[in-house]
């Protein structure tokens, strides 16, 4: 079967014009998240710019934040649910779980990060 699926898979990068590793490289990144529900919230912007999602897990002693999130369209990422360090200005101070938020995230590195957060308006 492996090879069955090979096999498509390179008919479908001759076909489109995909090159292999931007193909293996979503498929790589999709794979990190097995097991996340997709997040159940707003699939655009907000209309400043920072994108939505809810608090799963507050982890200050680390410096995390694992939020489900819609669309991050600056990070080319589909919703999903996943862990951000929290970076800059951006503070956990007064955040709980299952609290809705706007949030900016961006890469640092081999890294996603928080850039700024705030509780959304109710």
């Amino acid at each position: 079967m492996k090879t069955l699926s090979s096999a498509v898979l390179t008919a479908a990068l001759v076909i489109t014009g995909f090159g292999a590793s931007q193909v293996f490289a979503q498929a790589g990144h999709a794979g990190n998240h097995r097991g996340h529900a997709p997040a159940a919230v707003a699939t655009e912007p907000t209309a400043s710019g920072l994108s939505e999602g809810t608090i799963r897990r507050v982890n200050a002693d680390a410096g995390t934040v694992t939020i489900a999130h819609g669309p991050l369209a600056n990070l080319d990422m589909p919703p999903m649910t996943m862990t951000f360090r929290i970076s800059g200005e951006a503070s956990l101070d007064g955040l709980a779980n299952g609290d809705k938020v706007q949030f900016a995230a961006d890469k640092d590195g081999d890294e996603f990060v928080v850039t700024a957060i705030e509780k959304a308006a109710d």
